[in-house]
């Protein structure tokens, strides 16, 4: 039996309708924010922050 949900999500690479249409001013500020977050994650694996978690033997 299949079933039909009303609001199916959907995947990752489907094309659609955005849900939450953003002003400009705020794609700039989400644009700065994502810049920063790669920034620190490329400094922190350069850094050798970041290690496996298997390490913890």
């Amino acid at each position: 039996m299949t079933h039909q949900f009303e609001n199916p999500q959907l995947g990752l690479f489907d094309e659609g309708e955005p849900r939450v249409v953003l002003e400009p001013a705020q794609k700039v500020v989400l644009a700065m924010l994502m810049q920063v977050l790669l920034r620190e994650i490329a400094t922190a694996l350069a850094s050798g922050e970041i290690s496996d978690d298997q390490d913890h033997i």
